[in-house]
C-alpha cells in the first residue's frame, strides 16, 4: 500500500488544503510586521505613529486567530487520521491468514496499533505543517532582507547553510538508532505480553530470575538505543541555536557600522534583526523536531511493512456466491497443504461428511488433525484440491458468512472482558435471556454461575480467575446457543472432570444430532458413538470406519485404543 492511500480518509484532502493555506497565511503575517516595526522606529519623535500601531495590533491579532484555527484543524486532522489508520490496520489484520499473524510477534502488532500510529499522526503530520511554515517563512524573509541589504543577507544565508549541513549530518548518523529503538520496543512489548499470558506456568517452574534477567537485557537494549537516539538528535537544536545567536550579534555589529555610514537606518537595523530572527527560527524549530520526524518515519516503515503483508482472503466480489444458509454437507477433494515449501502436512486428503453426521478424527500428535479443521474454517489456504460445503467451493464463499455457519469449541477457547451473560450471548446476540440461561443449563454451568456474587452479571476481567473447566463449560454453552449447521469440537471436554464430562456429552449429543460434526479427541471414550472415525497419520487417512469396525480390523486405531484402555475389555 502506498503512503498516499494509507493517509487518505474522508475530507483528508480538504483538511490538508486548509492546513496549507493557513500555514502560508501565518507565514505571510509573520513577515509583514518587522517592516512596520522598522517604520515605527524611524518615525518615533517625528510623526504620528498611532496608525502604524493599530495596523501592528491588527496583524498580531490576525496572526493569533490564524494560528488558533490552524491548531484546531491540525487536531481534527491528526485524530481523524489515527482513527482511519486503526480502521485500515484492523481490516488488514482481520483479513490476514493465521500463517502470517503467527510470524508476527503480538507485541509488535500492538505497538503498531498504539505507538506507531500516534507517532505517525502526531509526530509527522503536525511537524510537516511546521516545516511548511518554516520554508515559506525562510523564502519570504529572504526576499524582504534582500530589499534591505544584500551584503548582510549574503552573510546570513552563508551561515544558515552551515546550520543546515550540521543538522543534516546529525540526522544522517542517528536515523538508524530510531529504527532500532522502534524494533526493540516492539520486541519488549511482545515479551511482556508473553510473561503476562504465561505467568502461572512460569511461576510453577520458578523462572523468576531468568525472566527478570531476560527482561533487564531487553530493557537495557531499549535504553541503549533510546538515549543515544534522543541525545544525538537533540544536539541539532543547541548547535543551530548557538550559531544563530552568534549570527544575531554579528548582524547587530555590521548594522551599527552601516548605520554610521548612512547605508541603513536604525529602523532598517531593527527590521533586519527581526527578520534574522524570523529567518533562523525555522532552522532551529525544524532541527528540534527532527527526532520526532525520525521516530515517525520509523513508525511509518513498520506500518507500511505490516500493510504490505499478502492478504490471502481478498477475493473479487463477483466470485462470491450469494448464499443465505448451509445444510452442512462437507467434502474434502484431494486437498494438499503445507506450512513450508517441500514439507507437505496434508497429502491428497479426500473425505466426505454427510449432513447431520458426525466424524471423529484421531491420530498421533502432529498428524494434521487440527490443521484439517483450520482449513475448513479458512484460517489457512490450501495449496491444491477443493473443500466443498453443499457442493460449493468455500473459496467462493464470503469468509465471514462461512465462519458464522461453523461453531468451534477449542481446548483453549477464550472468554472476553464482559459479563458471563455477554460471553454466552456472544454466539447469538439476538437470543433472549431465557435462551441464554437454557443453554447454560444444558452445558451444566448454570449452577456454578448462580453461585457467583452477581450471577450472570458477574464481570470477567481475567479469565484465569475461573478454572479451565468452568471456562470451557461457558464456551460450550455459547456454542449450544449458536446452533450452527457445522460443529467442530477440538478436545472440547479435555479440561472437564469425568463426572461433568458425561453430563456435557449428553448436552452436546443433542447439538451434534442437528449439526454436521467434526470431533477431535485424544480421549477415545468420547468418540465411540460417532458415525465415522478417521485415523490420520502423516497428513493422510489410513483407516476409516465405525468404532467397532476399526477395533475388529485391529489396525492403527486398535493400537491407539488399546494403549489407552489396556486393562479394559474391548
Amino acid at each position: 500500500m502506498k503512503i498516499s492511500k494509507l493517509l487518505n480518509f474522508k475530507y483528508s484532502k480538504l483538511y490538508m488544503l486548509m492546513i496549507f493555506v493557513l500555514s502560508i497565511l501565518s507565514s505571510v503575517l509573520t513577515i509583514i510586521y518587522p517592516m512596520i516595526v522598522g517604520d515605527i522606529v524611524d518615525r518615533i519623535g517625528y510623526v504620528d505613529i498611532s496608525h502604524n500601531m493599530i495596523v501592528l495590533l491588527v496583524i498580531f491579532v490576525s496572526l493569533f486567530v490564524v494560528n488558533i484555527i490552524l491548531n484546531f484543524i491540525l487536531s481534527i486532522y491528526t485524530t481523524n487520521l489515527s482513527k482511519s489508520l486503526r480502521e485500515k490496520l484492523y481490516k488488514k489484520l482481520d483479513m490476514l491468514s493465521l500463517t502470517t499473524i503467527e510470524k508476527e510477534q503480538n507485541g509488535n502488532i500492538i505497538n503498531i496499533f498504539s505507538t506507531d500510529i500516534e507517532n505517525l499522526s502526531n509526530g509527522l503530520i503536525q511537524n510537516i505543517s511546521k516545516i511548511l511554515m518554516g520554508i515559506t517563512t525562510i523564502l519570504l524573509a529572504l526576499y524582504m532582507m534582500l530589499t534591505l541589504n544584500i551584503v548582510i543577507t549574503f552573510i546570513l544565508v552563508a551561515i544558515s547553510i552551515l546550520m543546515f549541513f550540521i543538522s543534516k549530518f546529525i540526522i544522517k548518523n542517528t536515523s538508524h538508532l530510531f529504527d532500532k529503538r522502534a524494533n526493540t520496543l516492539g520486541n519488549l512489548n511482545s515479551y511482556i505480553e508473553e510473561i503476562i499470558s504465561s505467568k502461572p506456568t512460569l511461576d510453577n517452574y520458578h523462572y523468576d530470575e531468568k525472566i527478570e534477567e531476560t527482561f533487564d537485557n531487553k530493557n537495557t537494549t531499549l535504553y541503549h538505543y533510546g538515549y543515544k537516539a534522543q541525545f544525538y538528535s537533540s544536539l541539532t537544536n543547541p548547535s543551530t541555536r548557538l550559531i544563530s545567536n552568534a549570527l544575531y550579534v554579528l548582524i547587530g555589529i555590521i548594522g551599527i557600522i552601516f548605520a554610521k555610514s548612512n547605508i541603513l537606518t536604525i529602523g532598517n537595523i531593527s527590521s533586519f534583526l527581526l527578520y534574522a530572527n524570523i529567518f533562523t527560527r525555522p532552522f532551529n524549530e525544524i532541527s528540534s523536531i527532527f527526532s520526532e520526524i525520525q521516530t515517525a518515519i520509523s513508525s511509518m516503515k513498520r506500518l507500511l511493512a505490516f500493510m504490505k503483508h499478502d492478504t490471502s482472503f481478498e477475493f473479487h466480489q463477483k466470485y462470491l456466491l450469494p448464499i443465505s444458509h448451509l445444510e452442512g454437507n462437507i467434502e474434502f477433494k484431494n486437498v494438499c497443504f503445507s506450512y513450508e515449501k517441500d514439507k507437505p502436512l496434508i497429502k491428497n486428503l479426500s473425505l466426505y461428511i454427510p449432513q447431520n453426521k458426525s466424524i471423529a478424527i484421531v491420530g498421533k500428535t502432529g498428524s494434521g488433525k487440527t490443521t484439517i479443521i483450520n482449513l475448513l474454517s479458512r484460517f489457512y489456504e490450501i495449496q491444491s484440491g477443493e473443500i466443498l460445503v453443499d457442493g460449493i467451493n468455500i473459496q467462493n464463499m464470503d469468509i465471514s458468512f462461512l465462519r458464522k455457519q461453523i461453531g468451534v469449541v477449542l481446548q483453549d477457547s477464550k472468554l472476553f472482558n464482559g459479563t458471563i451473560y455477554e460471553n454466552i450471548a456472544y454466539a447469538n446476540p439476538s437470543a433472549s435471556k431465557e435462551e441464554v440461561i437454557h443453554a447454560a443449563k444444558l452445558a451444566y454451568v448454570d449452577t456454578f454461575i448462580k453461585r457467583l456474587p452477581n450471577g450472570y452479571d458477574t464481570v470477567i476481567h481475567n479469565a484465569s480467575l475461573l478454572s479451565e473447566g468452568e471456562v470451557q463449560l461457558i464456551n460450550i454453552a455459547r456454542m449450544i446457543l449458536a446452533k450452527p449447521p457445522i460443529l467442530i469440537l477440538d478436545e472440547a471436554t479435555s479440561n472437564i472432570d469425568l463426572l461433568t464430562e458425561s453430563k456435557v456429552q449428553k448436552a452436546l449429543s443433542n447439538l451434534i444430532e442437528h449439526s454436521t460434526s467434526i470431533i477431535i479427541a485424544h480421549r477415545l471414550s468420547t468418540i465411540v458413538h460417532c458415525d465415522t472415525i478417521a485415523f490420520i497419520e502423516n497428513g493422510e487417512i489410513v483407516e476409516m470406519g465405525t468404532h467397532k469396525e476399526l477395533l475388529n480390523k485391529k489396525g492403527k486405531y486398535y493400537e491407539l485404543y488399546t494403549s489407552q484402555y489396556s486393562n479394559k475389555t474391548l
